[in-house]
Order: C-alpha cells, then structure tokens, then sequence
C-alpha cells in the first residue's frame, strides 16, 4: 500500500502533492510501532476515479490513496492498533501482509496525525504548506456571481462574443491591435503593464470563487517551460466532489469572457477609446486560447483531469513518453506500474496531445521567442547609447525596455529558484 501523489501541475488546478518533510518538522515525530495506535486530525475524503484524495483542508496537504489505503485510515480513525488494521486489511489468499506500519509513519509525516499513543506528532503549524506561495483566504463575497447565474452570465458572455466576432468584422482582433499608441516600444510597454492586471483580475476571480466554496488559496509566481504565469493553487478543492471543483477553475475563463463581451460590444457600439479597447480585446482572446493548450497544465487542464477521475496524469504521461523513446529507470518502471489505471487509460491518449504540444513550444522558441528577446535587446541597447543618459529619451527607452523584458526576467528568476529548491531538496 503507497501514498501517492502528484507535485503541482498546472495553473489554478487542485493538486494531490506530497512533499518531503524530513527538511521541515521541528520537532521529532513519534514512534510508530505495530502495537501503536493514532488520533489523526479531521480529514476529507473525496472519491476520484479508482483512488481517494484524503487530505487536511487547513493546511493544503492532500494524498491520493487506493482502496485499501483509505480502508485501512478509516480503521486507523476509530481507534484500532496498526498490526490489528494489518490484518483486517490484508486479503486471506495475500503472499504478504499490507505494509500498514509503513503507511501509518506516512501519515505522521504528512502531519495527519494528531498523537502517536497519546505522544503529540508534528503541530499544524509546523507543517510546512504543500506548495509555496501567498495564502490568500478571503471572506466569501458576491456569492451569486460563483452561483448558476454567474456561470449563465459568463456562458452569455462568450456567445455574445463569438456572435459579435463572426457577424461585426470591424470588431475582430488583429495582430496589429497592440500598437494603439504613439510609437511600437510605448504599445507593447503598456500591453505588458494591461496584461499584468487582466492576468491578476483572472487569478482574482479563482480566489473569489474558491473562497465561496470556503477553500484558502495560494498565489505565487511560476512558469510553464518558459512561459511567466501566474498561480492560483487551490488544493482544498480536493476536499470536493470533482463536479463542484470547476466553477472555481473556470472562473479566470469567465471573468476574461465577459471582460471580452463588454469590450466587442464597446466597439461595436462605437463608444470608448477604440484603440485601447481593441488592444483588451486581443489580450483576452490570447488569454482565453492559452487556456486550451493543456500541455502548459492550464485551466482546461484542471478541469479535465477533475472530470476524468485522474490523480496524476501528468507523471504517468511523462513516463509513458519515456517509455516510448527510451528505457526507464527501475524506479521509473515501478512509478509507472503503480500508476492508477484511469491515469494510464487517459494519459495512453493524452501523451501525444503532450507531445505535440512541447514540440509546439519548441517552434514557438525557435522561431518567435528567442528572435523577439533579441531583438529587445539590441533596441534598448541602441536606444540607450543613441539617446545618452542626459536626455529623456534614454530614461523612456530604460523604463519602456525594463517593462518589455520583464516578463523574460522574472521567468529566469523563477527557473533559477526552482533550480536552487530542487538542488535543496537533493542534499
């Protein structure tokens, strides 16, 4: 019997993760022996395909688990000694008894465990939370609009686009929108800066929606490969049946709906600041189609992993592909085997929609991204050195480059705090 669990894989997605905590109990955690017997803290338990996520809402720390592992935790629960669980667990035909020993010192780790024979394990604060990040838990507000009517107006609000896009051609994004301003360098500089806010609003309406359901989030500042995104990690919802999971994962998608439906209809009805408008307009739509590449572990990727009954998709797709172009790891061999078989169904058809995706992203690198950051650079080093630092042109190209590059930096600063956490977590 193992405790499986699937690090952090998308943007605003729930996730099952289990880190290690050697690194972050303070104090020494408990003996557990076989004639011992464990007070676990409240925990959920929510059915997802053919495991059950348990997990402590309060400190955003979930496990998947079999069949038998949540059996034998709701014998744990009531008061029964470990060697008894075992056998009450273990088949009468089994080779070898359930290893309950091993998964009873898991839970102390994870801080599930209040008292190891009435010696206190690990407190609640001293669990380290299972991803980083600003803990954001506001109070529940505008209920309605994370209710039916809300999803009825956002689901109008995308009719209500795609009908002024395909019957009002002066209102269809173009690529040409983002220079709405004087000179291409103040467009793109002040592109970036709208960009920061709609993506902030986005991420503000997963909070606002999982906040409604009572589930804490956890704002941070990640990546997809090389792509800057911004986080919302709403691991409670593990303590929620899938279908109530995504109103919460839907809500960025339907907030830039309607932001989307009000600014074609500005446009059609001719009033506002057209070329401002038409530049939202473009964001949003990027914003909205950037949710379907589910290879970048995006919205539409939480929601289907949720409706699928999946737990980790994305290691056993990743293995799957590994298989696929070389031999695994004995440790990679015994992962993928352990793999729960809804995420293997899945990920057999899902690894090449992964595939093509990384190789859309490496063209997209090749071709556009690495040329575009060049470029960047070669401008704001000409225009710093043509311009001088007495004028105030050298300030606005400074300022207006910092601004263009800054989505690039801050994704380097990113990668090398994950390469510093990673190289952490080695020693």
């Amino acid at each position: 019997m193992s405790t499986t669990s699937e690090a952090p894989a998308h943007s605003d997605a729930p996730v099952a993760s289990d880190v290690p905590v050697a690194s972050h109990a303070p104090v020494a955690d408990p003996e557990v022996r076989p004639t011992s017997v464990l007070r676990l803290h409240p925990l959920t338990r929510t059915v997802q395909g053919d495991r059950v996520v348990v997990g402590r809402a309060d400190t955003g720390r979930f496990v998947a688990v079999p069949a038998v592992g949540a059996h034998a935790l709701d014998l744990l629960e009531v008061g029964r000694a470990v060697a008894d669980v075992t056998r009450a667990v273990t088949p009468p035909d089994a080779d070898e008894p359930v290893d309950v020993l091993a998964f009873a010192r898991s839970l102390v780790r994870l801080g599930f465990v209040a008292a190891v024979d009435d010696e206190r394990a690990v407190p609640a604060d001293d669990v380290a939370p299972a991803v980083r990040g600003l803990v954001v838990a506001p109070r529940a507000r505008a209920r309605w609009l994370f209710s039916r009517w809300g999803a009825a107006l956002a689901v109008l609000s995308a009719l209500v686009a795609v009908v002024l896009v395909v019957t009002v051609p002066d209102v269809r994004p173009d690529a040409l929108d983002v220079f709405f301003l004087g000179t291409p360098a103040r467009s793109l500089a002040a592109l970036t800066l709208i960009t920061y806010l709609l993506a902030g609003l986005h991420e503000l309406a997963h909070v606002m929606a999982a906040a409604a359901l009572g589930v804490p989030a956890r704002l941070r500042i990640t990546r997809r490969l090389y792509f800057l995104t911004f986080e919302t990690n709403l691991t409670g919802l593990w303590a929620l049946p899938p279908r109530r999971r995504v109103g919460p994962l839907m809500a960025g998608m339907a907030f830039d709906a309607v932001v989307l439906a009000v600014v074609l209809a500005l446009r059609a009805a001719g009033l506002g600041p057209d070329p401002l408008l038409a530049a939202v307009a473009l964001v949003e739509v990027s914003a909205i189609v950037v949710q379907f590449f589910v290879f970048l572990r995006s919205d539409v990727y939480a929601v289907m992993t949720a409706l699928l009954g999946c737990t980790h998709l994305q290691r056993t797709t990743r293995l799957l592909l590994r298989r696929t172009f070389r031999r695994l790891t004995p440790d990679e061999r015994a992962t993928l085997a352990a793999s729960p078989p809804r995420d293997l169904a899945v990920a057999r058809w899902y690894r090449w929609v992964h595939a093509g995706g990384l190789l859309l992203a490496a063209w997209f690198l090749v071709v556009l991204f690495l040329p575009s950051t060049w470029h960047l650079l070669v401008w704001m080093r000409d225009s710093l050195v043509t311009a001088g630092p007495r004028t105030w042109a050298f300030y606005e190209a400074l300022v207006l480059g910092v601004l263009l590059l800054s989505p690039r930096l801050l994704t380097a600063a990113v990668a090398l705090r994950d390469l510093a956490d990673r190289r952490r977590h080695r020693r």
